[in-house]
Parts: C-alpha cells; sequence; structure tokens
C-alpha cells in the first residue's frame, strides 16, 4: 500500500493532520493501535450515563478563536456545537486552609474586576500578570497568525518560571494560588513550568471557555465525517512496530506489528517521543538526541472517579472545582495523602447533549507508571490487589471529597475509577501520564522537524497540552511540509 502521507497515531493531532495534508491532494492514512480512533478523548457510557475521559473542556473556542479557525480551515466547523461555561466563574478554586473561594471568570475585563476586588491592594500585581500572559498567548505560532510577530524557533526553556513571575509581582499566597491552579491544565508545578508555556494554556481559557455537544465523542464524530470526505484512509488495530529508512536517512515506509508494509516518503509520528525511539534504527538518529528523548520527564497521571449524581438539582453550574489543601500548588510526587492533593471535579451530563447534569467526574492527579515515587507502584491490572487498590483509593477520594464540600455528601454514587495503568492502556502511552512529556524548565522537548528526511512529529509533547496544543502541533507539522507562510495565509483568510 503506498501514500504520500502517513501518520501514527489517531489522536487529535494526527486526525488534524490528515486533514490539513489530505486537503492539499496528499493521500493520506493514518495508523492506529486501538479498535477506534480518539482512544484518549473517546469517552465511554455506565449505567445509562455518558463520561468523557481526556477532554472536558477547552478555551479558544469563540467566534474568532483560535480553535473556531483552525475548524473552519479544516472543514468541520459546521459539525461541533460549542456549549459555553460560565462567564462569571468557569473554575471554582476553593482552598481548605485557609478557607477561601474565588470563582474565576473569562474575558480578561472580568478577570481583572474579579481579582482586583478579591485582593484589594493588589492591582498592579493583577494587571501586570494579565499583560504578560495575553503577550505571551498571543505570540504563539499559529495563534498569532502574522509570521512578522511569531516565531517557530526553539520552545524557550529557560526562565522565567510561573512561580517566579509570580514571586516578583506579589507576597499574596492565596492571589499566587488562584492564578497557579490552571497548572493542573499542562500538568508541571509553577516553580518549574516556564511563564511563557503556562500562560499559552492558561491563556486560551482567559478568552473564552466552551464544552462540545457529545463531548470527545462529538469531535471524533466530526473527524470522522471529514476525513471520509477527503478519502483517508483510516486503519486501526494497526500498531506501528517499524519506520523503515534508507540509507540516505529519508522515511520509505512504515510497518506493522501484523507484517503489514505501508510505502510512504513523508511520516508525522504522534506518539510519545521514547516509543519514537522503538520503532526507529538505532543509526537514524545521534546518541545525543536519543539519550535527550530517553531523559525527558512526563506529566503526572491520576486517580479518576466516575460517579452518578444522586438528587434534585445540579452541583456545578457550567463549571468545574478546584480543591486544594493550602494556596500553593500540590505536586503530585510529593505525597501518596489524598487529604494533602488537589482534585479536579467537572460536571457530567448524562446524554453528552448538555442538557442535564448527571454524574461528575474527580480527577485526583497521581505519579505516573514510570515514577521513581514509592506511590508509584501501583498493583498490575489484573492481579489480586488490583481491584482492592482501585476501591480504597475511590473511597479516599469520594471521603475527603464529601468531607471537604458539604454540598456533594450522600448525592453520588461511584460507577467506575480508573487508575495510571487503566490511562497507560487506553491511551497508549509509556507511562500513562495526562499530557505525555512536560513542558519544563531546562527541559528541551523534540521539534517537528527531525534529521529524518520525510520524518515529523507532533503531539501534545511537541508544542503544547491540551487541545489547542495537539493542534497547533499538527498545524506547525504540516507547515514544515507544506510552507508556514503558505499555511497561515490560508488559516488568515478564516479569521
Amino acid at each position: 500500500m503506498k501514500y504520500d502521507c502517513l501518520i501514527i497515531g489517531a489522536g487529535l493531532s494526527g486526525l488534524t493532520a490528515a486533514v490539513i495534508m489530505a486537503q492539499k491532494g496528499y493521500q493520506t492514512a493514518v495508523l492506529e493501535k486501538s479498535p477506534h480512533i480518539g482512544p484518549t478523548i473517546r469517552g465511554f457510557r455506565r449505567e445509562g450515563i455518558f463520561f468523557d475521559t481526556g477532554f472536558h473542556y477547552t478555551g479558544a473556542l469563540h467566534d474568532g478563536g483560535p480553535l473556531d479557525i483552525f475548524f473552519r480551515y479544516l472543514g468541520m466547523r459546521d459539525g461541533i456545537e460549542p456549549i459555553p461555561y460560565n462567564p462569571d466563574g468557569f473554575d471554582i478554586f476553593r482552598c481548605l486552609d485557609p478557607p477561601f473561594e474565588f470563582p474565576f471568570p473569562y474575558g480578561y475585563h472580568r478577570i481583572r474586576e474579579r481579582l482586583a476586588a478579591a485582593f484589594p491592594g493588589e492591582e498592579r500585581a493583577v494587571d501586570s500578570y494579565l499583560q504578560q500572559v495575553r503577550e505571551a498567548y498571543r505570540s504563539k505560532p499559529y495563534i498569532n497568525l502574522d509570521p512578522a510577530r511569531s516565531s517557530l524557533g526553539l520552545p524557550i526553556v529557560n526562565g522565567p518560571s510561573l512561580g517566579e513571575v509570580l514571586d516578583n509581582l506579589t507576597k499574596d499566597r492565596l492571589l499566587k494560588g488562584v492564578l497557579s491552579m490552571h497548572c493542573l491544565l499542562h500538568g508541571v508545578t509553577p516553580d518549574k513550568v516556564p511563564f511563557f508555556d503556562h500562560a499559552v494554556v492558561a491563556g486560551s481559557y482567559y478568552e473564552s471557555v466552551h464544552a462540545v455537544k457529545g463531548g470527545g465523542t462529538g469531535l471524533l464524530r466530526a473527524f470522522e465525517e471529514r476525513l471520509k470526505d477527503l478519502g483517508v484512509d483510516i486503519y486501526c488495530n494497526r500498531e506501528v512496530r517499524e519506520i523503515f529508512i534508507g540509507t540516505d536517512l529519508a522515511v520509505s515506509g512504515l510497518g506493522t506489528a501484523g507484517g503489514e508494509r505501508f510505502e510512504g516518503r513523508c511520516c508525522i509520528s504522534t506518539l510519545h517521543p521514547q516509543q519514537l525511539l522503538g520503532i526507529v534504527p538505532r543509526e537514524a538518529f545521534r546518541p545525543s538526541y536519543r539519550r535527550r528523548l530517553e531523559e525527558l520527564e512526563d506529566t503526572c497521571s491520576a486517580v479518576i472517579v466516575f460517579a452518578r449524581l444522586r438528587g434534585e438539582g445540579p452541583l456545578l453550574d457550567r463549571a468545574n472545582l478546584f480543591l486544594l489543601p493550602h494556596p500553593e500548588f500540590p505536586d503530585p510526587d510529593e505525597t501518596e495523602e489524598v487529604e494533602q492533593k488537589l482534585l479536579f471535579v467537572s460536571p457530567v451530563y448524562g446524554d453528552g447533549e448538555g442538557a442535564v447534569q448527571e454524574g461528575v467526574v474527580v480527577i485526583c492527579p497521581f505519579p505516573h507508571t514510570g515514577s521513581r515515587n514509592r506511590s508509584s507502584s501501583f498493583p498490575e491490572e489484573g492481579s489480586s490487589h488490583y481491584d482492592s487498590f482501585k476501591k480504597e483509593m475511590c473511597g479516599r477520594i469520594m471521603g475527603h471529597l464529601e468531607a471537604s464540600c458539604p454540598e456533594f455528601r450522600e448525592r453520588m454514587t461511584v460507577v467506575e475509577c480508573s487508575t495510571p495503568r487503566t490511562l497507560k492502556r487506553f491511551t497508549n502511552s509509556p507511562f500513562g501520564s495526562l499530557y505525555g512529556v512536560k513542558h519544563q524548565i531546562d527541559q528541551i522537548n523534540p521539534l517537528p522537524v527531525t534529521k529524518v528526511k520525510g520524518l515529523f512529529l507532533a503531539g501534545q509533547s511537541i508544542i503544547a497540552p491540551g487541545m489547542l496544543g495537539a493542534m497547533i502541533s499538527a498545524f506547525v507539522a504540516c507547515g514544515a511540509i507544506l510552507g508556514h507562510d503558505r499555511l497561515r495565509k490560508e488559516l488568515r483568510s478564516w479569521a
């Protein structure tokens, strides 16, 4: 089988890249290890309730926002129905010690007013922080479509960190806690994440926040229809075992675990960078590059509880809850005590359509399966201890949530629970991490262009985490093939 472009992985970055390349006339194939496309965000149904996995909400989907422009360019916007979150408080920051609650709004003016009212005397710090976030966010390539104002060069891996910026602006622990809460959306603690990277993620939510009708399944349905229209071939249950690279250091095709061979001179891999090392000839990359990929640190994983809601009325009105033991953002590797961890609680709309809230998803960050921290020594799935471990962790998480939030008491029934080992299996990642490789100080993530001719990289580990980061990575990888100026010019016509 011969194609112009072969794409490894049918997640958001791989599917986006497939649409871009097919629209340009490339005969394109996508190879996915799982039985279905989008295994991370597909979600599942239990007891008549649809639970989202991997996708709960996103920024940048408002009219004229980056994701809105992307989907219009991809010919998919009509198939995606955004559902706005509460503009007066899309995320609720709740601190237990000292007791403090802050509903975080979206819209820069609204954020500024709310923070100034909650933290009198900190107006200059708030103004400076928001200005720096806005400037960093709007300078990111493919968020900013002006080639003269955005750089496609090396990522920012040195300071300042988010923590350093906040320490220079204020001494107020609670204000720093509120402005650090969205570290959960990229999985790196304030002292380690470059301010620029944090701003790119958090800044998208400062402009607008939406869910999508049908959740992750709704997104995948729109991709499936568009890919079918474009004639893209999707091969599921196809684990890529080898990228064929000739003596000229150029890609010639892919080989699967089942012995199939796909020929092509262009390949976009969306695999975890360390998985890539296992499918390319050792001589394809320099020893220093291989060591760099081998030493990359992953973001945390999580224990996730899926629960049915009992009683009348919603617990969360188009908003999520961030429950913290103290103002400082907790490091998932530092403690095994659930009471000392952050809990993220997101509403579940049972039909996936956003009509009636029927449950909640509770995410408790935890070390990934490859962590050196002893709390990552989870029992193997299928072992005699695994079910008891899940039950214990689930009980501790729900007990802590109900003890800390009276409105949740006697309102929830657990339907399912997942662990870092579950995430490892379903996401096909080495360690079950939430966002792949960390974007952190002094760690250089791989660039989209490799030294191998015809081999390009995309995914959360390459540019930025989340839906926006995954899609930007696809545009950057495809831009390296098609021409960045050409691609950005075409995107500007949809702005």
